[in-house]
């Protein structure tokens, strides 16, 4: 405003042309209470002497007197005001960037955590004889899922599946099947433990499954460390070890669990062509696994399959209580998809996978992660069953997991554990 009115008053109207042009000027050195600098500007003063600087854009006041007597720069006051307002400006910006700034993958892993909760937010139903057992379901993000797909045996040519000599090639035209057995654990060698196919159930020097595969059920232990250490000590309560010094089922388990052994067995299952919809439904196809899915964990890494199983399904789901007498169990289907992912104890409960009329492109592939153990173990364990053990083991097995707050590893977590094995 006041370099408007000292434009008029001078009748000076002229062009920006006609007031600017480029030389270099050197502002004096002021004294007293005016600003002092030595600065050097692309200026040209006019008649009313103003200083016209084209390099900073601003205009040089003359020196005026203010209410209280002393002598300041217009300039001086309204440089602070800029450099205050610019000032202002960048801590808003820095401000608004690091709250909106998104968290890395390894910030937002550290709180992918499992843990149990103060109440059950899983329902507890019912298998066979009445046992109580508990479905947990969730799923592989994206990346990982893709992750996943690049290691060779989930994405190699249908020829060469034939080449890979951990497979059992159960092949019987129009239906293809192949199935390999792997262990999990960090080591890369082999760990002599029990085929946990029924038809062969010999015990063999079992090779690990791929890096990534192993690192990702190693992770998945690390990452619910809390959920299985509290399942531990759960049934090492629940064992009459302490008081006998002999051990029952849920002093097994419980080793089982210490050793890292839990999710430990891989049976990686492939199938295409034909389905089995004939022995679905003659019943053929309907079983209940061993006691190594106590602890059964499943993965989808291609295709769609459907898991049918027969459980009781109480009306009051959130303690272990016995269902009522002559109630029978329903028929559930649940869909199983690409990056699909349960946790529940096969063992109890009678179930079915049901696959569907596919090529080689459409293919199920599927891993079966259970507990790792030798026939004499197994045997053993089997052998030392009571009822009452029983009954103990598979109670505090529910109970918990009703309860568990299981999370999936991230991408970040599972290269982590991978960094860990090939160190």
């Amino acid at each position: 405003m006041l370099l408007l009115n000292t434009f008029r008053a001078s009748g000076e109207c002229r062009s920006h042309d006609q007031l600017i042009h480029t030389k270099y000027a050197t502002i004096p050195q002021r004294s007293e209470n005016a600003e002092a600098t030595h600065r050097t500007y692309d200026t040209k003063e006019n008649a009313n002497g103003i200083l016209l600087s084209s390099s900073w854009g601003y205009y040089k006041m003359v020196l005026k007197e203010n209410r209280k007597g002393s002598k300041k720069s217009y300039n001086y006051n309204n440089r602070r005001r800029i450099t205050f307002v610019s000032l202002l400006g960048v801590f808003i910006i820095l401000t608004l960037s690091i709250v909106s700034k998104p968290r890395s993958k390894e910030q937002a892993s550290t709180k992918l955590l499992g843990s149990l909760t103060d109440s059950p937010i899983h329902k507890i139903e019912y298998g066979v004889q009445s046992t109580p057992l508990v479905m947990i379901r969730s799923s592989l993000d994206e990346e990982l899922l893709t992750r996943f797909l690049e290691e060779h045996l989930y994405s190699c040519a249908e020829e060469e599946l034939n080449n890979i000599k951990e497979l059992d090639n159960r092949v019987n035209e129009p239906v293809y099947v192949y199935e390999g057995y792997y262990h999990s654990l960090q080591t890369s060698k082999n760990i002599f433990s029990k085929n946990p196919n029924p038809l062969i159930g010999k015990d063999h020097h079992k090779p690990a499954a791929g890096p990534f595969t192993r690192a990702f059920f190693d992770a998945f232990r690390v990452v619910n460390n809390d959920i299985f250490d509290s399942l531990r000590k759960r049934l090492m309560e629940a064992s009459a070890f302490e008081e006998t010094q002999r051990e029952d089922v849920a002093y097994m388990l419980a080793k089982w669990i210490e050793q890292g052994h839990h999710f430990g067995d891989l049976s990686i299952q492939i199938h295409y062509g034909s389905g089995n919809e004939q022995k679905l439904t003659s019943g053929v196809a309907w079983h209940t696994d061993a006691a190594n899915s106590l602890l059964h964990l499943a993965v989808t890494l291609r295709g769609h399959r459907v898991l049918h199983s027969r459980r009781i399904q109480p009306s009051n789901d959130s303690t272990i209580r016995r269902p009522v007498r002559g109630q029978q169990p329903v028929e559930v289907l649940e869909k199983q998809q690409p990056g699909g992912v349960y946790l529940s104890s096969s063992t109890l409960m009678r179930h079915a996978p049901q696959f569907f009329d596919t090529d080689y492109e459409a293919r199920s592939i599927a891993i079966h992660a259970r507990f790792l153990y030798t026939s004499e173990e197994v045997n053993k364990f089997y052998h030392i069953r009571t009822n009452e053990s029983w009954d103990k083991m598979t109670n505090v097995l529910a109970s918990t997991l009703s309860t568990a707050d299981v999370q999936i590893p991230s991408l970040a977590q599972v290269e982590s554990q991978l960094l860990q094995m090939q160190a």
